[in-house]
């Protein structure tokens, strides 16, 4: 059906608030009652992006009302686009399959040339040769019927989420939300200095390395610190074993050995007693802690959060024993506790004041990368006749 003349006045003039406003490149394609798609004047993109007139005029209504609110989100009035990453970019996401309506005639669809992103990334230059500002992002967006209809922000993340939810049961597929803030060009000589910090040859493999390795993938905070938890889990019976075992030797290499009278044969229950409680849930991971890793080299990668419920801001070499003991021993229950905060639905956790707050996520995971990548080459290096199993 041809164009009418005022939505090609309305298509020439958002183009031209491209151009003016948003530094987009002029557009070459002649504007008249026979257009059915354009290609996108976008800077950098050499293949083009071909966009039909009918998703031109619904943006182009709205384009007074363009906002960016951040590197990740980018909104008209009746428009949503959110920057995601997905754990597979199979032929569905360019086929444009994955789409669904609400009874509410709101639409959902995971787009992998999203325009108003592009628009954003060349408003705030965020592109080059290499990383186009449209055609490098896929993004979820949500197209309202009516600017009424619109969500607030809270039940538009929460609808987007379900979205995700059914994708991820249907095509086994993970989302995370990301952005299209494109890194500064990189310095080639920086780049080889670190590259030789790599070392020769890779360390033998443990199971610890799988866990290390799916924590440094695109996931939220929370699961990223459980899976550094599990590391620790995973390594702390190993230490507790070998304490207790080291502990029982000493106690079998004793002259008492010879006379094994009542208080000498107690005191092997007492070691038994002492392993069975290191091996509880709430003690296990405080084991590891300064004895796998140096916790003085990386306390300070702690939240301050935790550092001050535990009444020091630095820790060095020379801090007293008991102070570094009860430092330790506060340090695991945090851990512990953060861990509960986050397995346990909230009806069923009650807060103690000491597990990590949610915001401060983040930086505890700086800290559990380093203490786990400590405790993992620690493992490797133990004698053969230590690896107990």
């Amino acid at each position: 059906m041809p164009l009418t003349k005022k939505e090609i006045d309305l298509l020439r003039k958002g183009f031209k608030d491209l151009e003016t406003k948003f530094n987009l490149d002029e557009l070459e394609d002649e504007i008249d009652d026979n257009l059915e798609y354009v290609y996108f004047p976008f800077p950098k993109e050499e293949a083009g992006v071909e966009v039909e007139t009918d998703e031109l005029l619904f943006l182009f209504e709205d384009l007074e009302s363009f906002k960016i609110h951040n590197y990740n989100k980018v909104t008209t009035d009746r428009i949503t686009q959110r920057v995601i990453t997905a754990s597979d970019l199979g032929p569905i996401f360019y086929l444009g399959l994955l789409h669904s309506t609400t009874k509410e005639g709101i639409s959902l669809q995971i787009v992998t040339e999203p325009i108003l992103i592009g628009i954003a990334a060349t408003k705030k230059d965020e592109f080059s040769k290499y990383h186009p500002p449209c055609s490098s992002h896929v993004a979820v967006e949500v197209k309202y019927p009516k600017k009424e209809d619109r969500l607030n922000d809270k039940d538009e993340e929460k609808l987007i989420k379900s979205f995700f939810f059914e994708l991820s049961h249907i095509y086994k597929i993970g989302f995370s939300f990301s952005t299209f803030h494109h890194p500064e060009d990189y310095d080639e000589e920086e780049l080889e200095e670190q590259i030789k910090n790599l070392p020769n040859s890779p360390a033998d493999y443990n199971p610890g390395m799988d866990l290390f390795v799916q924590a440094n993938q695109a996931i939220s905070e929370d699961l990223r610190f459980l899976t550094y938890y599990k590391i620790f889990e995973y390594f702390a019976p190993f230490y507790s074993k070998i304490d207790a075992f080291e502990a029982m030797r000493k106690k079998l290499d004793s002259s008492n050995s010879t006379t094994l009278d009542a208080d000498y044969i107690a005191s092997i229950f007492d070691l038994t007693k002492n392993y069975e409680k290191s091996i509880r849930d709430k003690e296990l991971v405080k084991s590891l802690i300064d004895n796998t890793f140096d916790l003085v080299d990386i306390y300070k990668d702690l939240p301050l959060s935790i550092r001050n419920r535990a009444n020091l801001k630095n820790l060095e070499y020379k801090t007293k024993r008991d102070t570094k003991d009860r430092v330790i021993n506060h340090l695991g229950n945090a851990l512990y506790t953060t861990r509960n905060a986050i397995v346990h639905a909230k009806s069923n956790f009650e807060s103690s004041g000491i597990e990590c707050p949610e915001n401060d996520l983040e930086q505890l995971n700086v800290f559990m990368h380093k203490a786990c990548y400590s405790t993992i080459k620690w493992y490797n290096r133990l004698p053969k006749h230590l690896k107990i199993t």
